[in-house]
């Protein structure tokens, strides 16, 4: 903002624009390695560095278009006001970690997509005359948890509904690979035991 009110001259442009450069670089693909783990292992403290680092590579990309706009034009006020940009990304991009960040430590039901996964799943065991009631996912850090009720025809031994209960929580468990599966097992006669 100082600099909109008295602009002033660069210095030492080459040196500086080449350390910019070469730590955008290194920065760069710091984030990209650090985000595919981030995302791979579900972790959000890497999916924020890797943001973070991101960050410094679009203000290192900023100040090299101010430089660059100043040396090709002579027009000073370029500098800050694409400083003033940077600025602002970064003060968005810092509120966009501390929301998913913040939402990520709490508790949440699994994403669209792998409720559609779970709803397939279970429609191809209400093909076998099972039913499912009270299901309930929740998503903790990277640990997916599936909770539901599966009723059997009441004329089903205790041994073929818990066979079947097995299979359901080995397809939910095949697809999503680390989820922690709970089961009840109910008869439509009334009787319920738990698994």
């Amino acid at each position: 903002v100082g600099r909109l009110a008295s602009p002033a001259g660069l210095q030492q442009v080459g040196l500086g624009l080449g350390f910019s450069v070469l730590a955008s670089l290194v920065n760069l693909g710091v984030a990209i390695v650090i985000g595919r783990a981030g995302r791979r292992y579900g972790s959000i403290t890497l999916q924020a560095d890797s943001q973070h680092l991101l960050t410094d590579v679009w203000t290192s990309a900023g100040v090299l278009a101010g430089v660059a706009a100043v040396a090709l034009t002579g027009w000073r006020l370029l500098d800050p006001i694409v400083a003033l940009a940077v600025a602002c990304n970064i003060v968005f991009t810092g509120i966009r970690i501390v929301r998913e960040s913040a939402s990520g430590l709490m508790d949440a039901a699994l994403p669209r997509p792998e409720l559609q996964i779970v709803e397939g799943i279970l429609d191809g065991h209400r093909r076998n005359g099972i039913e499912f009631h009270d299901v309930m996912t929740r998503l903790s850090g990277r640990t997916r948890y599936i909770s539901l009720h599966a009723l059997v025809p009441g004329d089903w031994t205790v041994r073929r509904g818990h066979d079947a209960l097995d299979l359901v929580e080995a397809d939910l468990a095949a697809a999503l690979p680390g989820a922690v599966v709970f089961t009840h097992l109910e008869s439509r006669g009334g009787d319920a035991v738990a698994t």
